[in-house]
């Protein structure tokens, strides 16, 4: 079920549902030592998800998961990968691109089923 080092978001209440969990997010381990490189740590934006220690499992809540949202639409802002200069357009823009928009959706997703978010990591 899991691949890689680093996070694996799922939709689910508790622990259990995760072995039922048909989708996750991975939050590769690259991509956010990357992005704390650029923000410091402890990070101040993007906090929620940039300082989540990634051999612990986190439950967020609600609260949380609608955090998350912004933060993912904050990070599409910065890392578009529509740009007007799109030399500057790599594939580490193009990663955070595509897991900004990937935990967005399940967070969606969590928020529209009345489910948490929760966050295993390696």
């Amino acid at each position: 079920m899991l691949s890689g080092v680093g996070l694996d978001f799922y939709v689910a209440n508790t622990r259990g549902e995760v072995l039922h969990s048909e989708k996750h997010v991975k939050f590769e381990e690259e991509l956010q030592a990357f992005l704390l490189e650029k923000e410091g740590y402890p990070a101040k934006s993007f906090g929620l998800l940039l300082n989540l220690d990634q051999y612990k499992d986190r439950v967020f809540s609600a609260r949380e998961v609608e955090e998350l949202v912004l933060i993912c639409e904050e990070l599409l802002q910065e890392y578009d990968i529509h740009t007007e200069r799109q030399w500057e357009v790599n594939e580490r823009i193009r990663g955070i691109n595509a897991f900004a928009k990937e935990l967005k959706a399940l967070c969606l997703n969590a928020l529209d089923n009345s489910k948490k978010v929760i966050a295993l990591g390696d």
